[in-house]
């Protein structure tokens, strides 16, 4: 079995990161898939065979299924059909297939959605996206002028919608679990990339973070401290 198996982090208590569960019998494949998606912010599990999936499925409690139709032990059919049995997250198949009578076939054994090889990563990730939102679970939480969607994985200031990125969105979350309290970079980094840490990557993310909250206005509540690190206010009055 391959395995792409984040560690539980402080983040977790503050917004429902997906998980995401990939069966795929291509290492390749596999591979480039589980760095596309961690990149996004997203838990990723990975398998190589049906068998292997089945378990996963059951023991991963995944929020969405990424399913290979070619695996080596399990045909297309029988996969659908089982994984449905197991869970309600929708099942996006990929399939290197445009015949309609395959789509119709899969929809009607509980597949959701369908993406063709060689798949095109933005096309993958908005339809990753678009079922999330219409599958999410958890209620909204109320910080100060911030609005947590665990729904629809989006943060809101004063009512507008941020936009974020989910990697935008897991640096906000861990923020947010003590507004105003400066976290360092490094535990930023441990917690929002708990097994491949980059620093780099950070200080993007927190830009892109940084101007979308100024272009609503509220440009003012993201701190940064030379030396000591970040922290996300409340509210303009929430003292340092």
């Amino acid at each position: 079995m391959t395995m792409h198996t984040p560690r539980t982090s402080p983040a977790d208590h503050a917004i429902h990161r997906p998980h995401l569960l990939l069966i795929e019998d291509d290492r390749d494949v596999r591979r480039i898939l589980c760095d596309e998606l961690q990149l996004e912010g997203f838990h990723v599990y990975a398998t190589a065979t049906g068998e292997d999936g089945l378990l996963a499925a059951t023991q991963q409690t995944p929020d969405l299924i990424l399913l290979d139709l070619g695996l080596p032990d399990l045909p297309g059919d029988e996969m659908t059909r089982r994984l449905r049995h197991l869970t309600d997250a929708p099942i996006v198949v990929l399939t290197a297939t445009d015949a309609l009578q395959e789509r119709v076939h899969q929809l009607a054994l509980g597949a959701n959605d369908f993406v063709m090889k060689p798949y095109d990563p933005r096309e993958l990730l908005a339809r990753v996206h678009a079922h999330l939102r219409r599958h999410g679970r958890s209620a909204p939480l109320h910080i100060g002028r911030f609005t947590l969607d665990r729904q629809l994985h989006r943060l809101s200031v004063d009512g507008r919608d941020l936009g974020l990125s989910p990697t935008e969105l897991a640096i906000a979350s861990v923020l947010l679990e003590a507004p105003g309290q400066l976290m360092t970079r490094e535990h930023l980094e441990r917690v929002v990339w708990p097994d491949q840490p980059c620093r780099n990557a950070l200080n993007v993310h927190v830009s892109h973070l940084r101007a979308k909250l100024a272009a609503a206005g509220a440009g003012d509540l993201l701190i940064s401290v030379r030396r000591s690190g970040l922290a996300l206010l409340a509210d303009s009055t929430t003292s340092r």
